[in-house]
């Protein structure tokens, strides 16, 4: 039997004598063999002088047997039958330290680093097919081109550039046509009391240009910072953008896997629309002087917000009957969840265009959705 060490010295220097009687037996171990190997001398000592007296007398006792000459280091255990091995027992002041007993830690499973975030998301296959379609609709911002090229291009161009603008354009009529579309649009902002709203003089003997100027100033600049999709404001910058454009200070950029995309739908024989908050003029300069060159031969059609806000569904009901089709044979490609969702509604395919810098989806809305990081990845019309 072999018996346990306490777990501190001063424990085993008060404990009693073992008694004589069987203890249960031990459960059997793993390593069984090993310890079967080892001298009997590797038994725990219990720290007690009447120990190592009892130990001698038991074993001077006991004749071995020729068995026990074979194996004198086994400890032979039995459920009836005990036999006892000699033992030496420690000294009182035995420093030996305590032996530990170390739980068994099963080894973690391996972490594997996770890969790159599927091109394609969805976990519903109902919204994870897309039925045969003969024409395509798309945004621009945030879908066919990066949206830092708005941000850190087109919107800074208008902001810098907004007085030179003004003063050296003043008495060209397309300028007065604009400042009087804005005009009229912050007549219509002040009468349903948005507390940015500023009004735009009109210029007479009493008020001068360029307090008008001021005026414009004032109400593109809060107007930018919101970033609304007015018609007024997207005007107002597509005038702005044509001189970028025209004088080599803007290329309109778009992203490699359109193009290729563009060309594939084309030789199957469907027919390409933009439908963004841009104005017309401005989705032309874009595509018409782009690094790609002037791809504007590759649309049929384009909408801007004079057919409707691009989150209402009767807008989209308005392109599908312009353009002539059942709107389920429309697919319709956007980066903002809200046009996606109004154009479903309307009876449009749909797939989200997850790209760079574009607002974040939640687990609904992936789930929800057909979500890709690239034209190439929309997935191919189930067979009719």
């Amino acid at each position: 039997m072999v018996l346990t060490r306490s777990r501190s010295n001063a424990n085993a220097q008060g404990a009693p004598a073992p008694t004589t009687s069987a203890p249960k037996a031990a459960p059997k171990r793993k390593n069984s063999n090993k310890a079967a190997s080892e001298p009997v001398a590797k038994v725990a000592k219990t720290g007690s002088a009447t120990d190592l007296a009892e130990a001698k007398e038991t074993s001077s006792a006991v004749a071995p047997t020729k068995e026990d000459e074979t194996s004198s280091s086994i400890v032979t255990k039995s459920e009836d039958k005990v036999a006892t091995p000699p033992a030496l027992a420690a000294p009182a002041t035995s420093t030996i330290p305590a032996p530990v007993e170390v739980a068994s830690i099963p080894a973690a499973a391996p972490t594997v680093a996770a890969s790159e975030e599927p091109s394609v998301h969805n976990s519903n296959s109902e919204h994870a097919t897309l039925h045969p379609y003969e024409a395509v609709v798309s945004d621009i911002e945030g879908t066919t081109t990066p949206i830092v090229f708005v941000k850190e291009n087109l919107f800074p161009y208008v902001t810098s550039k907004l007085t030179e603008f003004l003063k050296r354009n003043w008495a060209a009529e397309e300028m007065k046509t604009a400042i009087e579309d804005l005009r009229i649009q912050a007549a219509k902002d002040i009468a349903d009391g948005l507390a940015e709203a500023t009004p735009i003089a009109v210029e007479s003997a009493e008020i001068s240009a360029d307090k008008v100027q001021q005026d414009v100033i004032a109400c593109i600049g809060w107007q930018m910072k919101a970033d609304r999709k007015i018609g007024a404001l997207k005007a107002f910058q597509g005038y702005m953008w044509k001189e970028g454009y025209t004088n080599g200070d803007l290329k309109g950029e778009i992203y490699p896997d359109v193009i290729p995309s563009f060309d594939q739908w084309k030789s199957e024989g469907k027919k390409l629309y933009i439908y963004s908050s841009g104005s017309i003029s401005a989705q032309k300069l874009l595509f018409g002087f782009s690094q790609s060159g002037d791809v504007l031969h590759y649309f049929a059609g384009h909408y801007d917000t004079t057919i409707g806000q691009k989150v209402e569904a009767e807008s989209y009901t308005k392109i599908a009957k312009d353009i002539g089709l059942q709107p389920s044979k429309i697919l319709f490609l956007s980066d903002n969840i809200h046009e996606i969702v109004a154009a479903k509604k309307a009876g449009l395919q749909a797939v989200v265009t997850d790209r760079p810098g574009n607002e974040p989806l939640t687990a609904d809305e992936r789930a929800a959705n057909i979500v890709v990081k690239s034209f190439s990845d929309i997935p191919k019309p189930a067979s009719p």
